[in-house]
């Protein structure tokens, strides 16, 4: 089908003025891989390193890239400033590939401090989690170092003489050690957390939140929640949906609502809560739910087990 240049034309204005409108493309016979390397290159231009290096889990890699090796060089003196075992170079691989082991279970021990920290009433139950996990982490390391250990030849003995060995020598030290980067990872936790006090929601005169600091292009700024016309659940996190843009906070829905004035927000559904000043209708449906017609048209489901408190809200306005 032939695409007149008018059309083409116009949809090109289109697409300037709706960036989400469909495009008509024509395409000229043999610029398959020239599309392809154009596309290679503007993703690689949306990459910002500085970003990048921002990131939770990087920093979380480099910290435990730059600990493992530190561990190592400190034990390990002799090796590593005099190569008394091993030629530099090879002695330079050993070193960067206990790094790399080391930096591979970092993210695991930051994942477990974050999903299960120590503290609270089961702060004991959650130790004892800890050490089974740091126990299992320094097994696990020692079976990854002796094999490939083995497979390059750094150990000349056999692989199962090699492993008893070096559970036997550096078994306990690896438990200390992998404890102690989880001591490290609780206090950066405790740190982000200090440091999301500083920016902490500012409460409304009657102790309910009246804005949330959210992150935008990389910068943290107060959400009015005057503007959020309704909020929703997106696995461990909440999304504030303010006019066209859309802010995700890590917070439980419960506990959110727990803070929200409820004058002002009501929750429809277990998955949904909306601002009641925004809502324009609701609508029974033959199931026995209901939708609720915002002010920007935007529908939204409206649960049995809530409906009767909502309309009886929206119906005393």
């Amino acid at each position: 089908m032939k695409v007149g240049k008018d059309a083409v034309l116009q949809q090109g204005a289109a697409q300037r003025l709706v960036p989400g409108a469909p495009r008509l493309v024509t395409k000229r016979p043999g610029t398959k891989a020239l599309d392809a390397f154009r596309a290679c290159g503007a993703s690689s231009a949306m990459i910002d390193p500085a970003r990048l290096v921002r990131q939770p889990w990087l920093q979380e890699i480099l910290l435990g890239f730059v600990y493992w090796l530190a561990l190592v060089v400190v034990l390990e003196p002799g090796n590593a400033m005099r190569s008394e075992v091993l030629p530099l170079g090879r002695e330079a691989i050993r070193l960067t590939g206990a790094g790399m082991l080391g930096a591979a279970i970092t993210p695991l021990v930051f994942a477990l401090t974050r999903r299960f920290p120590i503290e609270g009433e089961t702060r004991l139950g959650r130790a004892a989690l800890h050490l089974a996990a740091d126990a299992g982490l320094a097994a696990a390391l020692i079976l990854a170092a002796g094999v490939l250990a083995w497979l390059f030849g750094f150990d000349r003995r056999s692989l199962g003489a090699a492993l008893l060995d070096q559970f036997a020598v550096d078994g306990l030290l690896l438990f200390f050690a992998v404890a102690a980067l989880g001591g490290i990872a609780h206090a950066v936790l405790f740190y982000r957390r200090a440091q999301s006090a500083a920016g902490a929601p500012l409460p409304a005169a009657a102790g309910y939140l009246s804005a949330v600091p959210v992150r935008t292009r990389g910068r943290v700024t107060l959400l009015d929640l005057s503007a959020v016309g309704w909020i929703g659940t997106e696995g461990n996190y909440l999304a504030l949906h303010a006019g066209a843009a859309t802010h995700l906070i890590r917070e439980t829905s419960v506990r959110f609502e727990a803070s929200l004035d409820p004058a002002r927000f009501m929750r429809i559904h277990r998955q949904t809560i909306v601002a009641l000043d925004r809502i324009r209708a609701i609508a029974t449906l033959a199931s026995g739910d209901a939708t609720v017609t915002l002010d920007d048209g935007t529908q939204l489901r409206l649960s049995r087990s809530f409906r009767e408190a909502v309309r009886a809200k929206f119906e005393a306005r």
